[in-house]
């Protein structure tokens, strides 16, 4: 959650779905074959059933909400909010976000506000290893005699899944793809099954105090090792994939026998308020996204405030609880046929002798009888009614908003302003490349030639191409919508390599995600000591703006023909010059924008020794 909510200091917050699924892995390999002993024989359709039992109800109550939400917030959602609840339906969502391109590290930065569904990528590779897992660990148990064999086998499947992420993975492009596959990603499910086939649950439980003792250590050591990872990584390190997922799930794995042992790390993960946080963990992440998504599209442009954070929080757990008392609970200990008949009988009960009737919402719904005893919120027969409207409204603004013809995500003015500002920037790629020389002065400032310039930059760019084009003729444009640094610095050293890098170097990354002094040391490297380099910062609700706005300055503070074209000041001065969301310029805030790469650029070379200048005839 708090990396969802974009805290700069949790840039590897991505690393907990990893956590999840190791646990998950674990837990799940153990009751299967904690059954089969016991049966001797794996039940899979039991399994299946009370896999399902637990995981649907809340997300489809969630999906309704959601849905019949995004109708009235963000109705420009909705035609791809189709396709999306198609793909959350048949758990195929990470396939969906391959599919459709769909990058889980620029979520913030497209030319629409996040899609409220995105996160349903993780549960779906879940729901897939739910499916396919059984069946394969039935095949090692009734092929493979002793416990080594099966763990081994296991462990290189997770090695598999970690070489093809190594193979399909590209340095410097959008790591998304490798991200979200089940092929690819499968390698912290993996160990933990492996942990649970070596080490069973039962065995974790009843171990002497001084293994104990080594598995709080083994604990505490991956503790260490998952905050070090969630503080060092971030989503652009080529590190990360799969080196970065393995060590964490490596971690994970420690960190889950302790917690399954009997020593500290069990004692503290045993706590009243974490079980209370780990019972409901599957509500909070199925709420947490939507609302952050939604708040967004509510809040519309402008930076997010810690207010906001704690609110959005607030409102997640409040929903994941409200989920686990009034669905889940009741659901699992009586099912869902028994439930839905309570549910009928009791508005049944109001319409029969509506002033006789009172419920609290517990019993509306079928809460356990403990909960049912707690303190008493009475209210007469209109709380079933006014729960049951409230549910049909739902579910109708839901259907209504699926099946209406949707509105344009994006302000027309700008898909024109975007598909003009992709085809110059294409056409300018085509054009002669000028060679490495310093441009020339004239008079008290320096001319800058748009021979002479190479600008690499993501949407900003691509829509402020017209203007840099009319301001630099002859510029080389290479821009495109959700690049992040990392695919930028790949575009230069190919430029580099291929002698088609211009002496002024224009960069305009930062909007997609955070751009480090490590990756700034390795484009100034790229580009190398002869070049001028141009810097343009960020202005945008982006979490990590100020992150990356600090870091370009840093940068160009230290010279060596490095300047900062200061576009967050220019249009904070004026932020009517952009559309709506609130970080695409139109075509006038355009024109600022090339004004001020230009002043940079013209500010960079006056600096620099003089050249003589072409006399005119």
């Amino acid at each position: 959650m708090g990396f969802h909510e974009g805290a700069s200091e949790l840039s590897g917050g991505f690393l907990g779905v990893d956590i999840f699924f190791v646990l998950s892995g674990f837990l799940i390999t153990d009751l299967l074959v904690t059954r089969y002993h016991t049966l001797g024989r794996l039940d899979l359709r039991d399994f299946w059933t009370r896999r399902a039992r637990r995981l649907l109800p809340p997300l489809a109550v969630m999906l309704v909400v959601v849905t019949a939400a995004a109708s009235v917030i963000e109705p420009a959602q909705e035609a791809s909010l189709r396709l999306e609840l198609l793909a959350a339906v048949t758990y195929t969502s990470n396939w969906y976000q391959i599919l459709h391109h769909v990058s889980y590290f620029a979520a913030f930065s497209q030319l629409t506000t996040p899609a409220p569904l995105d996160h349903l990528w993780s549960l779906a590779i879940e729901e897939q290893f739910y499916l396919l897992w059984p069946l394969i660990l039935w095949f090692l148990l009734f092929r493979l005699n002793g416990r080594r064999s099966r763990v081994t086998v296991t462990l290189l499947a997770a090695a598999v899944s970690a070489l093809v992420m190594e193979l399909q993975y590209t340095p410097g492009g959008d790591p998304s793809a490798v991200y979200y596959g089940t092929d690819t990603h499968a390698s912290a499910l993996l160990i933990g099954a492996a942990l649970a086939l070596a080490y069973p649950l039962a065995s974790l439980a009843s171990l002497s105090p001084a293994q104990t003792k080594r598995l709080d250590a083994a604990g505490v050591a991956g503790l260490a090792v998952l905050a070090w990872a969630i503080g060092h990584f971030s989503g652009n390190d080529p590190a990360v994939y799969p080196v970065g997922l393995i060590l964490a799930a490596l971690a994970s794995a420690c960190l889950v026998a302790a917690a399954a042992g009997n020593g500290v790390i069990a004692v503290i993960t045993g706590l009243p308020p974490l079980r209370w946080v780990g019972v409901r963990s599957y509500g909070m992440y199925l709420w947490h996204w939507p609302v952050i998504a939604l708040a967004a599209a509510l809040a519309g442009s402008g930076p997010t405030s810690a207010w906001a954070w704690f609110i959005e929080t607030g409102v997640t757990i409040a929903l994941a609880a409200a989920s686990w008392r009034f669905i889940e609970t009741p659901i699992l200990q009586n099912g869902l046929r028994a439930t839905l008949r309570h549910w009928h009988q009791r508005l049944t009960d109001v319409r029969a002798s509506p002033a006789d009737v009172r419920a609290t919402p517990a019993e509306v719904w079928g809460a356990p009888a403990e909960v049912r005893a707690g303190p008493a919120w009475r209210r007469h027969g209109t709380v079933p009614v006014t729960v049951a409207a409230a549910t049909v409204i739902t579910v109708v603004v839901a259907v209504f908003g699926v099946v209406r013809p949707p509105e344009s995500a994006t302000p027309a003015g700008l898909l024109r302003q975007v598909a003009e500002g992709q085809r110059i920037s294409t056409a300018s790629q085509s054009g002669h490349a000028g060679q490495p020389t310093a441009a020339c002065r004239r008079g008290k400032l320096p001319e800058v030639s748009g021979d002479q310039v190479t600008a690499v930059g993501d949407s900003i760019m691509v829509a402020s191409a017209a203007a840099l084009a009319a301001a630099m003729p002859g510029i080389y444009i290479n821009a495109q919508i959700g690049r992040q640094i990392q695919s930028g610095l790949a575009v230069i050293h190919n430029l580099a390599a291929a002698g088609k890098l211009r002496h002024i170097v224009v960069i305009g990354l930062g909007t997609n995600g955070d751009v480090t002094p490590k990756q700034l040391r390795q484009l100034r490297q790229l580009i190398g000591p002869n070049r001028d380099l141009i810097l343009v910062n960020t202005f945008g609700p982006m979490p990590w703006e100020h992150e990356v706005n600090t870091a370009l300055d840093a940068a160009a503070r230290q010279g060596g023909h490095t300047e900062l074209a200061n576009w967050n000041q220019a249009i904070a001065a004026d932020p009517s010059l952009l559309w709506p969301d609130g970080i695409h310029p139109q075509p006038s805030g355009a024109k600022l924008y090339a004004r001020v790469v230009l002043a940079a650029a013209r500010a960079d070379l006056s600096r620099a020794q003089p050249s003589s200048c072409p006399q005119a005839n």
